[in-house]
């Protein structure tokens, strides 16, 4: 039986094959170098669990420098079977890296954001709006986070992006965060990505049950190839679930907000009028 990938797998697979190109090395001279089947390295590369052994011998043909070999070994370890936690203050990690690769793996990305907007939506202002109220971060480590954004926001331009449907709710679209002016930027701009073929906003109205209450920020991955995923957004950290009855609960939850949801045609009308409303308000 072919042992199954994870979150964890895949992401160190695109870390290997990430630090190989970047040496200029095809998959066979790696393998000629360590003495393996260029099969074995690919299946790794895929998302096959490699083991630290192997992962140092790696990254040791590519050249991989001490504090970047550290910290991609610990993928390495064994992961929970429930969930795998990636913090947002450990300064070896970037925060939004693991969600981006598997972003870029994914098929079908389904959001719901109840307290703030989807981060992949979100303009340069608005985030910045939203770190500054939290005041987690320092403004060198700001400006990273907000390149860091811009960059996972260009999964949305690439050739054949996933699927991407988002939750967003109207009290959050109607808080508004610093001024009317800066709402009035971020809501056209959810008015111009439902243009986009592949993404789908809808609006979870204020007379719709309290779903905000019950659900937490979070994002399904789906893949071609692999069960799905689910990436928990907290104030310190983020969350991969894999074990499925957890995936299935975020289902359930899925299945509530499509039916209480405006329909997209209606969602985009509302986002229409509200960006309206804070250009009224701002002049």
């Amino acid at each position: 039986m072919t042992e199954k990938s994870t979150v964890r797998t895949r992401e160190m697979g695109v870390e290997l094959k990430s630090q190989r190109e970047a040496k200029q090395m095809s998959l066979r001279e790696v393998a000629r170098r360590a003495h393996w089947s260029a099969s074995k390295v690919s299946g790794w590369e895929n998302g096959r669990r490699i083991s630290p052994i192997d992962a140092a011998i790696y990254l040791a043909h590519c050249g991989t420098e001490a504090a970047e070999r550290a910290r991609l070994l610990q993928l390495t370890r064994p992961p929970s079977e429930l969930y795998w936690v990636r913090p947002y203050f450990d300064k070896l990690v970037d925060p939004m890296k693991s969600l981006i690769i598997q972003e870029n793996l994914a098929t079908t990305v389904i959001s719901n954001s109840p307290t703030a907007l989807p981060g992949m939506l979100q303009t340069e202002d608005y985030l910045r709006g939203i770190h500054e109220l939290a005041g987690r971060y320092t403004t060198d480590r700001l400006k990273l986070l907000i390149q860091a954004r811009i960059d996972r926001q260009r999964l949305l331009e690439r050739r054949n992006p996933p699927h991407c449907i988002y939750f967003v709710y109207e009290h959050t679209l109607r808080s508004v965060l610093r001024d009317p002016a800066l709402m009035h930027e971020q809501v056209q701009y959810l008015v111009l990505a439902t243009n986009l073929p592949h993404c789908t906003i809808r609006v979870v109205p204020a007379s719709a049950p309290p779903y905000h209450l019950v659900g937490s920020r979070f994002t399904i991955l789906e893949f071609a190839e692999h069960p799905p995923v689910v990436y928990e957004e907290t104030f310190a950290a983020g969350l991969f679930v894999d074990d499925p009855v957890a995936v299935e609960a975020f289902y359930v939850l899925r299945t509530r907000l499509d039916q209480a949801a405006l329909p997209e045609q209606e969602s985009r009308e509302f986002l229409v009028r509200l960006a309206e409303e804070f250009d009224l308000m701002a002049n």
